[in-house]
């Protein structure tokens, strides 16, 4: 009887080993994908909504800088917004097509 569960334990001892390492393995696929999609995750930069703000003309003043960003700048605040380049040059054409136009 001892002789049969030696054999038994012998033979499933090989299985166990080879279920063991498959799990590892298994384990180790699932922590290493999840390890680079949080890491992924947290480095992409965030993107805000658009927030649409209206604002009256005698509220604040536009400027572009010497790299032609917008800037919009609160008058009772003095707080300020800079744009990127392309929106500053696009809202300088507009103004520059209106003040044509009027003339």
């Amino acid at each position: 009887m001892k002789e049969k569960l030696r054999v038994m334990f012998e033979k499933s001892k090989g299985v166990l080993r080879k279920i063991g390492m498959v799990i590892f393995v298994v384990i180790t696929g699932i922590a290493a994908f999840s390890a680079g999609f949080l890491y992924r995750k947290e480095t992409t930069p965030k993107v805000r909504g658009i927030e649409m703000v209206k604002v009256n003309k005698s509220e604040v003043n536009l400027a572009l800088d010497e790299h032609n960003h917008l800037i919009v700048i609160d008058k009772k605040t003095g707080d300020y917004t800079v744009y990127d380049d392309s929106i500053g040059v696009s809202i300088f054409k507009i103004y520059a097509r209106n003040i044509k136009l009027t003339e």
